[in-house]
């Protein structure tokens, strides 16, 4: 049933999605845009996520200590939620699982229960929305510990951008490091973003970084060079539309991640697509750090890809070892990207 969502997909590769969201809020359109990257026959189950009321608003214990009433009259009205969405899901989706993960019977934090549930359930993607994280009444069901904690790829939509908007992906901002995780997530949109795309691809150096005092400028323009003639190379393989952009940090508190954003913003894309795995950070001991900015504060949907990302793609083992020694021929710096 739902081959007229995805019979415009390239080379979909998602069989298991698992779509989640808190409250239950939005799934069916977060469904429907999950299935532009997933497989005809590809199995979705629907996750509403039940938090401890007490945890909702923690002010109120001493008041109203007892909040078992609160549990159980949340617990049915999620019932309802799911049985409701299903049902609408049943449209478009052959046989939608439902399941329902209440955090008062299983003690634990929402994106723990979350990331389990999609691991016993074999997802090969989870897609999620959730409130911002100012949001007092959210489940906190945080994408940036998600992806840290989850084995599969990660697709985060922001629940304002599932109010009336068109669940079509035509413009595809991918972000690179050079890195063979970063080309992978680029070689893996390509093969899974539907027909008719077009891809920018972006290389973000930090004009702040202290390795800008110990090498010259050329150093990094020539990495970056690199990292997106092998983008190009890819994408042409592939006779994908794409355009490509070297961008550096220019301002006094600019980083990586808000040059990202911006570039999202200008161009208007409608995907942003990077991978989890990144260079040493200098600048950013914690890594991950550009990925959680940008899964934060992103007006769009983001893909997160692992890097273990390519036993979900269909590559030529020929054409792959080539890109790959491409890839590993330069002497790539260690500076802030992904």
């Amino acid at each position: 049933m739902n081959s007229k969502i995805a019979s415009d997909t390239a080379s979909a590769a998602f069989e298991r999605v698992l779509v989640a969201s808190e409250g239950g809020a939005g799934l069916i359109p977060l469904t429907r845009f999950a299935l532009r990257f997933a497989r005809p026959s590809a199995l979705v189950r629907l996750v509403d996520v039940i938090c401890n009321p007490a945890a909702l608003v923690p002010t109120l214990l001493l008041s109203y200590p007892d909040w078992s009433e609160a549990h159980r009259a949340m617990l049915h009205a999620a019932q309802i939620r799911l049985a409701h969405a299903a049902h609408d899901a049943a449209a478009f989706v052959t046989r939608p699982e439902t399941d329902l993960i209440d955090l008062v019977e299983l003690h634990r934090h929402a994106t723990d229960a979350l990331s389990d549930a999609a691991q016993t359930w074999h997802a090969d993607l989870i897609a999620v929305a959730s409130h911002p994280r100012s949001h007092r009444w959210a489940c906190r069901l945080d994408p940036e510990e998600l992806v840290a904690a989850t084995h599969c790829p990660v697709l985060h939509v922001p629940t304002a951008w599932l109010g009336g908007q068109d669940a079509a992906v035509a413009r595809v901002l991918v972000a690179i490091d050079g890195s063979a995780a970063s080309i992978m997530a680029l070689r893996f949109a390509s093969r899974i973003v539907p027909r008719g795309a077009t891809f920018n691809v972006i290389y973000v150096t930090d004009g702040r970084s202290g390795l800008r005092d110990l090498l010259p400028h050329s150093f990094f323009r020539h990495d970056g060079e690199r990292a997106l003639a092998d983008a190009e190379s890819v994408m042409k393989s592939m006779s994908i539309p794409t355009e490509t952009a070297m961008v550096e940090t220019d301002r006094e508190y600019d980083d990586v991640a808000s040059v990202i954003l911006r570039e999202t913003r200008q161009w208007q894309a409608d995907l942003v697509v990077m991978s989890s795995s990144s260079r040493p950070m200098l600048k950013h001991p914690l890594p991950g750090h550009v990925v959680a900015h940008t899964l934060h504060n992103a007006e769009c949907p983001v893909l997160v890809c692992p890097p273990s990302i390519e036993r979900f793609t269909r590559i030529d083992p020929e054409s792959d070892s080539q890109q790959q020694a491409a890839s590993e021929g330069t002497i790539s710096p260690p500076p802030v990207f992904l």
